[in-house]
């Protein structure tokens, strides 16, 4: 459930933080892409632990939670104003984003999770940068500023580690009864024979 309001806070907060914050402030070299930090960070929250659906860590499919979050929080990005660009190229690369973030495992480390967070915000902030100059006309040194990638990457592994290291429960406030102790017949609310 926090991992919903979450994304919904990434969705509808990071675009307007994007520009009103962080477009406004003079950062050296531009600043960081908060929206797609705010995608990596949040996808491998979004997959559920393949031992509570009964998969194998390794083969567990997934990517549509994870996905659609990247496409709505581009999207999102897209119109959110000025929107002097081509609308859904942004969604385009942070749903790609999304979805490579499904390649993680939830029971990583926070080292990996950095790791791998590095690698997908640095391809996804280097495939849009190059959509932008193609589709958009936007210079090359702009679009690809060395100093901006450097931001949004450092931030995404950052954000995405210090997540990794917040404690998740598993069971949202019930307790669950280990399955190798034996029910209590005695038990409140149990009926006996």
């Amino acid at each position: 459930m926090k991992a919903v309001i979450l994304s919904l806070l990434v969705v509808l907060v990071a675009p307007v933080l994007q520009v009103a914050v962080v477009n406004g402030s003079a950062l050296p070299g531009g600043g960081p892409d908060v929206v797609l930090i705010g995608v990596v960070a949040l996808a491998p929250l979004l997959r559920p632990r393949p031992e509570a659906r009964g998969l194998p860590e390794r083969g567990a499919a997934g990517g549509g939670a994870e996905a659609f979050l990247g496409f709505a929080a581009g999207l999102a990005a897209d119109i959110a104003p000025p929107a002097d660009h081509t609308i859904g190229r942004l969604a385009l690369v942070l749903c790609l984003a999304g979805w490579a973030c499904t390649r993680l495992t939830s029971g990583a480390t926070a080292g990996r999770r950095a790791v791998v967070a590095t690698a997908v915000a640095l391809g996804a902030a280097l495939a849009g940068g190059v959509l932008a100059a193609l589709l958009d006309g936007t210079p090359w040194g702009t679009a690809l500023a060395p100093a901006a990638l450097a931001w949004t990457a450092g931030l995404a592994a950052l954000v995405t580690a210090a997540l990794a290291l917040l404690p998740r429960r598993r069971s949202f406030g019930r307790v669950r009864r280990p399955r190798d102790r034996p029910r209590d017949p005695y038990a409140p609310g149990r009926r006996l024979a």
